[in-house]
């Protein structure tokens, strides 16, 4: 690789980047999960999960550790190089397989194609919130990468961002999903759980996996919706209880009805496509199965042929 190129530049476009200026909570929000996903990207390579326990060694920390080198001007953009000590064989440095992994994911999912074997759910959950953004005026992020693996370019707006939806939306169809305010966190590694209050019903009991403890510590007292396995009271069928395997903010109002982080998108009219999308909901490919919620007493098997024979 020419070692003059900047390794990955990223340029800022959107209805909320004025004369060259971005708010730093949107630069923020969107460099700290790159930098995640690039983490996650080197602990699969190196130790074959994505997520370690604990806190993140001092060599992966250096491998992907980002620095900036230039600063664009016009619509806003970055430069950023590898912090590295003396020049890395070509092809053998992590942190730059890394960052051509994390774009050809970002392509994968783009062509609905399989992801590289070097990613996993947890890292396209962190281009996901990378993504929030796109919410809040930074409608266009085009990444650009020059490493020893090849020059790539994927700019990331909102159709990209649904399809990653999309795809997380799918691998978690199993899990239900709750929106409520995150409150009393207990981070002892024994321990782990926290509570969730839902804006209609009782507190629900939480448990979490030592991996999103920096996630919900970041969002106490907050909306959130969080995705998990559950347990229901067998009489009310209620949840009782989540284990939480993902979570997300949810923007909250001011005092003056004014979003703390704005969300124009809770505006747009979505489409029948969109909306099923978001919320995991997919064709069925046999109506046979259909049949498992059928009431007891009814000829499911006749029904089903009446349908046949009017389509036919």
């Amino acid at each position: 690789m020419d070692r003059k190129k900047t390794l990955l530049n990223i340029k800022f476009d959107g209805t909320s980047i004025h004369d060259g200026r971005i708010l730093y909570d949107d630069l923020s929000t969107f460099m700290a999960n790159i930098v995640t996903a690039i983490e996650r990207i080197i602990n699969k390579m190196g130790k074959g999960e994505s997520v370690i326990k604990g806190r993140p060694t001092k060599a992966s920390q250096v491998l992907s550790a980002l620095e900036i080198v230039s600063i664009r001007k016009g619509s806003f953009g970055l430069g950023l190089d590898l912090r590295r000590n003396g020049q890395q064989f070509p092809g053998w440095d992590l942190g730059e397989q890394a960052v051509d992994i994390l774009m050809r994911t970002f392509n994968a999912i783009e062509n609905d194609e399989p992801l590289p074997p070097d990613t996993d759910q947890n890292v396209v959950v962190a281009l996901r919130d990378a993504g929030r953004i796109n919410e809040r005026g930074v409608e266009i992020i085009t990444l650009t990468t020059n490493t020893s693996f090849g020059a790539k370019r994927i700019k990331y707006s909102e159709p990209l961002r649904n399809k990653i939806i999309t795809y997380i939306n799918r691998q978690e169809s199993g899990y239900v999903t709750v929106e409520g305010r995150l409150l009393e966190l207990d981070t002892e590694e024994e321990k782990l759980h926290c509570r969730l209050k839902p804006s209609i019903g009782d507190n629900i009991t939480c448990k979490y996996d030592e991996e999103l403890t920096a996630q919900l510590i970041r969002h106490v007292r907050q909306f959130v919706k969080v995705r998990g396995d559950a347990s229901f009271d067998p009489m009310t069928n209620k949840i009782t209880f989540i284990h939480i395997k993902d979570i997300e903010p949810i923007p909250e109002l001011s005092g003056e009805g004014i979003s703390i982080l704005p969300s124009p998108i809770f505006w747009k009219g979505k489409s029948i496509e969109e909306l099923a999308n978001e919320q995991g909901v997919y064709p069925i490919d046999d109506l046979s199965k259909l049949g498992k919620d059928w009431p007891e007493d009814t000829d499911f098997d006749s029904f089903m042929e009446a349908v046949r024979s009017a389509r036919s």
